[in-house]
């Protein structure tokens, strides 16, 4: 197993481009947001192999030239790969765009790459855990679905195009449930029973505890992080998210059963619906 190549998923809007976010801020690590075609990972050789392919092809582009592929906003991963502008349709727009960015930090050759898909990589995982440390960021299942109902990706309408394309039994799944909530329930299931059968608690690192420790918990990726000290806010409870709809989304999540409740508590999900609702009341 290549130690030096570090592969990291989780479910949508947990986090996952804040830490690559946070992970380019350390030295000897640089960290890809979304940087493969979902294409690549369907060869005869698998996908370890074609992740192996792609994370040998960025080292030398890296090494030698300075760049990378990457989703990126001004040349560089951003914390949240959306903003707080809204469309016509009233879904917060995308702020990244995929290409070269220059990478101008000092680097040896043994430096960490760090790259990151939630989809593809979780619908993977079982194969990729046997030649990548493989971690996966997680965030409370109430605040997942909130933010879910107000972006322009795919996940909003309760569907997973990247995950469903190499996985036939979940677009199968997905295309049989009518209800966009019920259909995103199971997509947060399946996410969260996916990433509890392939990696180990410790590889599994909750979005909260990011925030709390300013960047620290990313330690078990890169051991020098535990030198961040980043003003990180919680937006679990965003001013984004609609407090009517996301009491509404609750009561039909404890109502749900499955792995995220590994993760997470229904007693966590309980006390925010009760700030929730004091604040909304």
């Amino acid at each position: 197993m290549n130690s030096n190549n570090v592969l990291i998923t989780g479910t949508p809007r947990s986090g996952t481009t804040m830490t690559c976010h946070l992970l380019n801020k350390l030295p000897e690590t640089v960290a890809l947001h979304e940087p493969m075609q979902t294409g690549q990972l369907k060869g005869q050789d698998g996908p370890a192999a074609a992740v192996q392919r792609f994370c040998d092809e960025q080292r030398r582009s890296i090494l030698e030239h300075g760049l990378a592929i990457s989703k990126h906003a001004g040349g560089a991963v951003p914390a949240n790969p959306v903003g707080r502008d809204r469309s016509d349709s009233g879904l917060r727009k995308r702020v990244v765009s995929k290409g070269e960015i220059t990478i101008d930090k000092d680097l040896s050759p043994d430096f960490t790459l760090v790259v990151k898909h939630c989809g593809s990589f979780t619908a993977t995982l079982d194969r990729l855990v046997t030649r990548f440390p493989v971690y996966a960021i997680v965030r409370n299942p109430l605040s997942m679905l909130a933010s879910w109902a107000t972006v322009e990706f795919a996940v909003q309408r309760g569907r997973v195009p990247v995950a469903e394309g190499l996985d036939r039994e979940l677009k199968t799944k997905l295309a049989s449930i009518e209800d966009v909530l019920d259909r995103q329930i199971h997509i947060l299931t399946w996410f969260h029973e996916r990433i509890r059968r392939y990696l180990p608690d410790e590889a599994i690192i909750r979005y909260e505890s990011i925030v709390e420790t300013g960047g620290k918990a990313l330690a078990v990726v890169q051991p020098s992080a535990v030198s961040l000290a980043e003003p990180l806010q919680s937006q679990n409870t965003s001013d984004l998210y609609d407090r009517e709809r996301m009491l509404r989304i609750g009561e039909r999540l404890l109502k749900s059963e499955g792995a995220h409740w590994q993760s997470y508590s229904k007693e966590s999900v309980e006390r925010m619906l009760g700030k929730l609702a004091v604040a909304t009341g």
